[in-house]
């Protein structure tokens, strides 16, 4: 599982990898734990969250997919 937090105000969005957990806690304060690191992110800052639950075999086998044909382009 990838996960990918957009953030309010940022450009880039924050992303976990595999290992990464995720909880909404009460009032909509979403708790990242990634390593021996917890993020917090409050209701009013992050606006959406993207889980990709497909295997990382199968996310990078798509990535190689996609650079190909922009190279071929």
């Amino acid at each position: 599982m990838k996960m990918w937090i957009q953030v309010q105000g940022h450009d880039d969005d924050d992303e976990y990898s595999d290992a990464a957990t995720y909880e909404v806690l009460a009032g909509g304060v979403l708790k990242v734990t990634s390593g021996n690191d917890i993020h917090l992110y409050s209701p009013a800052h992050w606006q959406e969250v993207i889980i990709d639950t497909r295997p990382a075999v199968q996310r990078d086998k798509q990535v190689q997919e996609l650079d190909e044909d922009l190279k071929w382009q």
